[in-house]
């Protein structure tokens, strides 16, 4: 008898992701409100089943300019079908072919489900559009993540879209400013029609100058 998997955390807490934390010895920061106010809006509309997004982000002009956008919001981004015929392809390239991706499946679920990595994988073109461009930097490279987490399965046919809330964002070198950035970003990644993220991931990434 196959059980019922448990990929899953069985509780999320209200209002864990994305959240920003301050540690009481840090001093006053005027932009707190301004910051917070930032955090709540993206929640409110990366979690809305409205089909428009805004990609009317400008493009920073220097790793210092990029460094003051620390605690904004970006997105949310266009939603993306997770269609059958991708998990397949998955599946096929990773030779993950359990049960549960296959199509006509009947999970506890209600249907067939992505892979989590799947869903993960989709991070580059579901944020494509949806942080600026930099246009001093000549590459930009994916260091991984310091946290993610999955936090509800995305059935085949579900379509699924990014918030992101660019957490820190420093200078890989202060005297030479030009030669890049680190940037840690926490994204979201919602299913339309749902309150609970599919994923939230805590990412990092360098852009070189």
């Amino acid at each position: 008898r196959v059980g019922t998997p448990r990929f899953f955390p069985k509780k999320y807490p209200p209002g864990r992701f994305p959240s920003l934390s301050h540690s009481s010895m840090s001093p006053p920061d005027p932009d707190r409100a301004l910051r917070r106010a930032r955090v709540l809006s993206g929640q409110v509309v990366s979690c809305s089943g409205e089909d428009h997004a805004d990609h009317a982000v400008a493009a920073t002009e220097s790793p210092l300019a990029w460094t003051r956008r620390a605690g904004d919001v970006f997105g949310p981004g266009d939603w993306f079908l997770v269609e059958q015929p991708l998990v397949d392809a998955f599946a096929q390239c990773t030779r993950d072919d359990q049960w549960i991706h296959r199509a006509g499946a009947d999970t506890p679920f209600g249907g067939p489900i992505a892979h989590g990595f799947l869903t993960l994988s989709l991070l580059p073109v579901l944020c494509k559009h949806v942080m600026p461009t930099h246009a001093w930097a000549t590459s930009e490279i994916n260091c991984g993540f310091n946290k993610m987490r999955f936090l509800s399965p995305v059935k085949v046919g579900a379509r699924v879209r990014a918030t992101v809330l660019v957490t820190a964002a420093e200078l890989l070198d202060s005297k030479n400013p030009s030669a890049g950035t680190q940037t840690t970003s926490k994204v979201t990644i919602v299913i339309e029609g749902t309150t609970k993220p599919a994923l939230v991931a805590e990412w990092v990434t360098r852009q070189y100058g």
